[in-house]
């Protein structure tokens, strides 16, 4: 099962590009939790708490190296395989088994190229730098959250312990998020 599976994004909001705007970033201690406040968000927006248009986990390993868990991007490698696979039917369609080699690597190139270029959500250039303050080990959870019920957010909230990294969410303000966090479970 992969990030991906169940997230309540809104269609609306697949297109977007965002640096920071509607934009929550909280730094835990370990991936583990990061991961738990993932889920606890992915609950509010079920309950349509919150709207969730994009997330992800970035972590920085214990040597220092930042990687980063999308919820929406595909990889390079998903991209390959799809290209290659629509690129060897168009091929064999057009020029037979010669046509079909072709399309087949045609398609993976293609493919592989459009999702390695391609960013939806959250931009992945200002989470790497966002990151690069974590400590060795931590963690940070990304939220794209254009709309929120304050009060829903916050409660949640109160159950984990972190670091508030970034705030630019119009209806929550950053002190009661820091507060929200500062209480320990």
């Amino acid at each position: 099962m992969t990030l991906e599976d169940g997230f309540p994004f809104e269609a609306s909001a697949m297109n977007r590009t965002a640096e920071a705007a509607d934009v929550l970033a909280i730094d835990f201690d370990d991936e583990l939790k990061a991961r738990e406040a993932l889920l606890a968000a992915t609950r509010l927006g079920r309950k349509r708490s919150v709207e969730m248009t994009d997330a992800a986990i970035v972590t920085r390993t214990p040597t220092g190296r930042i990687k980063i868990t999308q919820t929406r991007d595909i990889s390079a490698l998903q991209g390959a395989v799809n290209g290659s696979w629509w690129g060897g039917l168009a091929g064999l369609v057009i020029g037979g088994i010669t046509g079909w080699a072709i399309g087949l690597a045609l398609g993976a190139l293609t493919g592989g190229l459009w999702a390695k270029l391609r960013d939806i959500g959250i931009s992945d250039p200002w989470m790497r730098r966002t990151a690069a303050n974590l400590a060795p080990g931590h963690a940070a959870a990304f939220f794209q959250l254009p709309h929120v019920y304050a009060t829903h957010l916050i409660r949640e909230l109160r159950r984990f312990d972190g670091t508030l990294l970034h705030n630019s969410l119009r209806d929550v303000e950053t002190v009661e998020l820091e507060e929200a966090l500062a209480i320990i479970p």
